[in-house]
C-alpha cells in the first residue's frame, strides 16, 4: 500500500471518529445544562437525592437521570451475546466449508477458539470475573478475532467486516459514555491492520474507496446506535422516575413505598432491629386550597417536602402517602428516636410560613407513630394503626404526636398503677323485697367498659425520662 493511501485511510479514521464524538457529546452537554436547570426551578435535586439512596437489593432508589450512567441488565447482555456470537461464528463456518480457499484449516482453527472463548466467558466464568474490565477484554478478543479473520478470508474483500459493524452497533445501543466511541475508533483500526497485513499493495483505486466507505459506515452505525439506545434508555429512566417519585414534592410516591416498607419490614425481621413508621397529615390545607388557591396549596406540600427531605437520614424513606398525608420509615430506629424525629418534623413544618399578597399562609402536622414489631408485622397492620393514632392526634386538638399502643392487659386485670381510693359513700338501704311475678325478666345487663383507648400521647414527650 501506498504512503498516501495509508495517510488518507488514517484520516478518514480520525475524521470520522472525531465527528462522531462530537455528534454524541454535544446534544448531551447541552441537555444536562437544561435539565440542571430545570430542577433548580422546581427546587428539587433528583439526581442528589437519588445518589444519597442509591438501589440496590433491598430496593433503594434508583438515579432518576440514569439514561447516561446505567446499561442494560447484566443477565440481558449475556444472552444476547451469546446468541449472536454463536451464530456469527455458526455462519462463518458455513460459508468456510462451502468456498473453500487455501485458509480454510486456519478459519477453522480460529472459529474454534472463538468458539471457546464465547463459552469462557458466558459459561464458565463467573459473573464477577475480571470486575469492571470484563466487557472491555471481552471486547478486545472479539476485535483480534475478527482482525485475523479479515486477513485469512482476502482483506479488504473479506465478506466478514460486517462482523465489526455488529460489534460496534451493539456496543453502541447498550453501552455508555466513552465506550462506543473509543469501540468505533479500535475496530477501525484493527480494519485497516487486516487490509494492510492481507494486501495487495498497493491497493486498486476501487478498493481505497471502498474501505473508506466501511470506516465511515462504522462510525455513522456507531452514531445511530447510541442515539437510539440512549432515548431508549431515558425512556425507561423516566418511567422508571415517575413510578419512585412524586412529581410535585420529589419525595417517593406511594407505589415506590409499598415495596420499600415490605422490604423494610423483611430487613428488620432478618436483623432482629426494630424501625419506626410516620404518618403525617398537615391539618387545614383544604382550607389554605381554599383561600388562596391551589397553587398556594401545592407551595405548602412543596415546602412540606424540603423539609421532610432536610430532617431525615440519607436511610430514611419519605414519602407522599396521598394529597396531603405523608409517611415516613425510618430504618433501625426504636420509638424514643422516632419521636424525636416527628417531633422536629412537627415544630419546622409549625413554623413554615409563606407569603402570599401580604398574607402568611401556615399550616400545622398531626402524626401517628408507630413501631416495628410493636405495633404490627405487616406493612398493612401498621400503616392502618399509624393512621389510626395520626386521626386520635388530629381529635386531641391537631398539631401534636401520638403513639399507638397496644392495650397492655384485658379489662378484669388489676390495673398497673394504683390510683386513689374513691371517696367513702353513703350506705343504701336496699329496697323491700318484691314479690315474685309471673313471667318476670332480668333487667338489662350493663355494657362493661371497653377499657383505655390505646394511645400514648408523645407531644412532650421526653426520651431520658
Amino acid at each position: 500500500m501506498h504512503i498516501d493511501q495509508l495517510a488518507l485511510l488514517l484520516a478518514v479514521v480520525v475524521a470520522a471518529n472525531l465527528v462522531l464524538l462530537m455528534a454524541l457529546e454535544l446534544p448531551r452537554l447541552g441537555r444536562r445544562g437544561a435539565s440542571t436547570a430545570d430542577q433548580a426551578d422546581l427546587g428539587f435535586d433528583a439526581d442528589s437525592w437519588a445518589e444519597r439512596n442509591p438501589v440496590d437489593g433491598d430496593g433503594r432508589a434508583v438515579s432518576v437521570h440514569g439514561a447516561d450512567t446505567q446499561s442494560v441488565p447484566a443477565n440481558v447482555y449475556h444472552r444476547v451475546v451469546r446468541v449472536v456470537s454463536f451464530l456469527f461464528l455458526g455462519a462463518v463456518l458455513v460459508v468456510a466449508t462451502l468456498t473453500g480457499g487455501p485458509s480454510q484449516i486456519a478459519v477453522y482453527l480460529l472459529l474454534a477458539l472463538g468458539f471457546f472463548l464465547i463459552v469462557l466467558f458466558q459459561e464458565l466464568l463467573p459473573a464477577r470475573a475480571f470486575g469492571r474490565w470484563r466487557t472491555p477484554i471481552e471486547a478486545g478478543s472479539a476485535v483480534v478475532l475478527l482482525t485475523v479473520l479479515l486477513i485469512l478470508t482476502g482483506g479488504y474483500a473479506s465478506p466478514y467486516f460486517f462482523g465489526f459493524v455488529l460489534l460496534v452497533g451493539a456496543a453502541a445501543l447498550w453501552s455508555v459514555g466513552y465506550g462506543p466511541p473509543l469501540l468505533a475508533g479500535i475496530a477501525s483500526a484493527a480494519y485497516v491492520i487486516a487490509v494492510l497485513v492481507a494486501g495487495p499493495s498497493p491497493l486498486p483505486s476501487a478498493a481505497v474507496g471502498q474501505v473508506a466507505f466501511n470506516l465511515v459506515a462504522l462510525a455513522l452505525i456507531t452514531y445511530v446506535a447510541a442515539v437510539i439506545g440512549r432515548e431508549q434508555r431515558r425512556a425507561r429512566d423516566e418511567a422508571l422516575r415517575l413510578s419512585r417519585f412524586d412529581h410535585l414534592t420529589g419525595l417517593y410516591s406511594r407505589a415506590y413505598l409499598a415495596g420499600a416498607l415490605e422490604q423494610e419490614i423483611r430487613r428488620a425481621a432478618r436483623s432482629g432491629r426494630p424501625f419506626g413508621l410516620l404518618m403525617i397529615d398537615l391539618d387545614g390545607l383544604k382550607a389554605a386550597n381554599d383561600r388562596f388557591g391551589h397553587d398556594s396549596g401545592d407551595r405548602l406540600l412543596r415546602a412540606v417536602g424540603d423539609i421532610m427531605r432536610r430532617d431525615v437520614r440519607a436511610t430514611d424513606v419519605p414519602a407522599r402517602y396521598a394529597g396531603d398525608e405523608f409517611i415516613l420509615i425510618l430504618p433501625e430506629t426504636e420509638i424514643n428516636g422516632a419521636a424525636l424525629v416527628a417531633e422536629k418534623i412537627r415544630v419546622d413544618i409549625a413554623r413554615l410560613a409563606l407569603s402570599h399578597d401580604r398574607a402568611l399562609i401556615r399550616t400545622t402536622a398531626s402524626i401517628g407513630l408507630v413501631t416495628y414489631p410493636e405495633d404490627g408485622r405487616t406493612a398493612a397492620e401498621l400503616v392502618r394503626r399509624a393512621d389510626l393514632a395520626m386521626y386520635e392526634a388530629k381529635r386531641r386538638g391537631r398539631d401534636q404526636i401520638v403513639r399507638f399502643a397496644r392495650q397492655v392487659a384485658p379489662i378484669s386485670a388489676p390495673p398497673q398503677r394504683s390510683a386513689p381510693p374513691p371517696p367513702a359513700r353513703p350506705p343504701i338501704t336496699a329496697p323491700p323485697p318484691r314479690p315474685p311475678a309471673t313471667g318476670a325478666q332480668r333487667g338489662p345487663v350493663p355494657r362493661q367498659s371497653s377499657g383505655p383507648a390505646p394511645w400514648e400521647t408523645v407531644a412532650g414527650y421526653r426520651p431520658d425520662r
